[in-house]
């Protein structure tokens, strides 16, 4: 069995979606803090972009009851960056130990998405027509503002929007293991979107040196054909890193999902 595919065995032992907090848990009672886009429904909406994703990969990657394999040198790299991208913003929202941090940030996704429905709205329709849209963004930010200041420590905390994607993929990443290296591990959910977004993107040096390439024609004029054809062990460390995260958020999520503030199982 290659390592893609028992990188889809291990896929297949997650749940298909997350249960709903218990009562009682803390993702329960901060629901009443998020309530304009509850903390747990932005946790599942995260992961369910990052699972249909690799779902989609590995059913072009693999097929049942066959070995064989099909990889491809640009295309699959767009389904992993949505995959890690996802689920790296799933595991940020509930990362931190501390109440107010999950709160504050499951806020901060919550106005980014308010402020980009007026965007789309004024793309649409220009902003002198965007009247309603804007109206629904200034009463949207209202009451996050309002279910902010419910919470002590952040009530001198100006709402903002998220960080960037590098910052969050930064959070939720491992630097390596090896102290001779200052930098992340290959398999860090952040060298694997860094990697993904390369292939996306276009960078020519980049792709050059993590792809397999051939010379097909001899050089004319200074000019020769190459082929490129994916790095398949790169491909299998990229697709488990995001196999690997989907499960971590998972465990995190079951935990607050299920138990108080005390760390004590929460009443059914």
């Amino acid at each position: 069995m290659c390592a893609i595919q028992l990188a889809r065995a291990r896929y297949r032992e997650v749940v298909d979606q997350l249960a709903p907090p218990q009562p009682g848990s803390m993702l329960d009672l901060e629901r009443a803090h998020t309530s304009r886009e509850p903390l747990d429904t932005l946790v599942m909406a995260h992961r369910a972009r990052a699972t249909e994703n690799l779902d989609r990969l590995f059913e072009m990657m693999l097929v049942d009851g066959s070995e064989q394999m099909f990889a491809y040198p640009y295309s699959q790299y767009s389904l992993i960056r949505t995959t890690v991208e996802a689920a790296a913003t799933a595991m940020w929202l509930i990362q931190s130990s501390k109440k107010a941090d999950r709160i504050l940030r499951a806020l901060q996704l919550a106005y980014r998405n308010s402020q980009e429905a007026l965007q789309f709205a004024e793309l649409l329709k220009g902003k002198n027509a965007a009247g309603r849209a804007r109206a629904a963004e200034i009463r949207s930010t209202a009451r996050l503002n309002e279910l902010k200041n419910s919470v002590g420590p952040l009530r001198q905390v100006a709402l903002t929007r998220p960080p960037r994607y590098t910052a969050i993929l930064t959070a939720v990443s491992p630097k390596s293991g090896n102290r001779n290296i200052a930098g992340y591990a290959i398999s860090s959910p952040l060298v694997v979107w860094k990697i993904s977004s390369a292939f996306l993107h276009g960078s020519e040096q980049v792709i050059r040196t993590l792809s397999e390439i051939r010379q097909i024609e001899e050089f004319t004029d200074g000019v020769a054909s190459f082929r490129i054809t994916p790095n398949v062990q790169l491909l299998a460390v990229s697709i488990r890193t995001c196999v690997d995260l989907i499960a971590d958020v998972d465990q995190r999520y079951g935990h607050l999902a299920t138990h108080d503030y005390a760390g004590r199982p929460a009443s059914n």
